[in-house]
């Protein structure tokens, strides 16, 4: 009942600081800034490739001063990821479908060639979520603007491909996402060198995903994350095309990260993946993954997933 992770949305202080940010490391640049009138916020678009987009968000006027949601975030968690944002297919359906089981709906929108409903995080194992629909023929994305199909600017990554949630209970979550949008996990392993045990559950247009995640360990980064803030969202996952040569790249940058490196007992299968730390990422803690596997497109989903898409 979701087809596609579209967007991933990043509550920030300085809009094109972490603008100029996204585009020193991963070669994005914005396709859409403006204002959020109706939320008290200014944004940017900037696409990550094949029709995925992260979008960071400022309050705007005067910023601290203003009730609005996302000035509250800011003021109480600091800059880090606010918003998932999936498209669907069955609005119809689906809403009523969350309805009918108790998920908190806080509003429903319809503007720009779209219609939209907010999930409220205590529903969502801590993650905001938007579900949209697309009404607008002409542009598939409309949030991203009129123009950015024909953008010839090509971002340094191939797309947005997963974001984690971290959770508490991982059985209870999975059968909470699978109850709410008909979603299966397709593999389930743990991951020894980050102490987590994952699900990841793909999307129905077959090449974005949901990783659900729960700490092994109170005494690790994602352990000690989860007693911090709670439930929500952990990590966003984008595709490269060539790991060295980013790793190459973020070296002479002025960013915490991890060697690029092989993580074969992260599948059993070629990945190698470069993580960049939240505290210099403007809060988001964000994974590069080159896949090698010339057969499956995406490892982490298991080895019969896109036989099934």
């Amino acid at each position: 009942m979701l087809h596609k992770l579209r967007q991933i949305a990043m509550m920030v202080n300085d809009l094109p600081e972490a603008a100029a940010l996204y585009g020193r490391i991963l070669g994005m640049e914005p396709c859409r800034t403006g204002g959020l009138p109706q939320f008290g916020l200014d944004n940017a678009v900037l696409p990550a490739g094949n029709g995925t987009f992260v979008e960071l968000l400022t309050p705007s006027g005067q910023r601290f001063a203003t009730p609005s949601a996302g000035a509250r975030f800011l003021r109480r968690r600091g800059e880090a990821p606010y918003l998932i944002i999936f498209e669907t297919a069955e609005y119809d359906r689906l809403i009523p479908r969350l309805r009918a089981m108790g998920v908190r709906i806080t509003a429903e929108t319809q503007r720009d060639g779209a219609r939209s409903a907010f999930l409220h995080p205590a529903s969502c194992n801590g993650a905001f979520l938007e579900i949209v629909e697309v009404t607008d023929p002409g542009n598939p994305w409309p949030a991203a603007g009129p123009d950015w199909q024909s953008a010839t600017h090509q971002p340094g990554t191939l797309q947005l491909r997963q974001v984690a949630i971290i959770v508490p209970d991982l059985d209870a979550a999975i059968d909470h996402w699978s109850r709410m949008f008909d979603l299966r996990p397709t593999r389930r392993f743990a991951i020894s060198f980050t102490d987590l045990e994952i699900a990841v559950l793909p999307l129905a247009g077959g090449d974005t995903f949901i990783e659900l995640a729960q700490p092994t360990s109170d005494d690790s980064p994602s352990g000690r994350f989860l007693a911090r803030y709670g439930a929500g969202i952990y990590l966003t996952i984008y595709q490269i095309a060539d790991s060295l040569a980013t790793d190459a790249h973020l070296q002479t940058q002025d960013i915490r990260f991890t060697t690029s490196r092989r993580t074969d007992n992260y599948t059993n299968l070629g990945f190698n993946s470069i993580w960049l730390h939240p505290a210099t990422f403007k809060g988001a803690f964000t994974q590069l993954s080159q896949v090698f596997d010339g057969a499956n497109p995406w490892p982490p989903a298991g080895d019969d997933w896109y036989r099934q898409a």
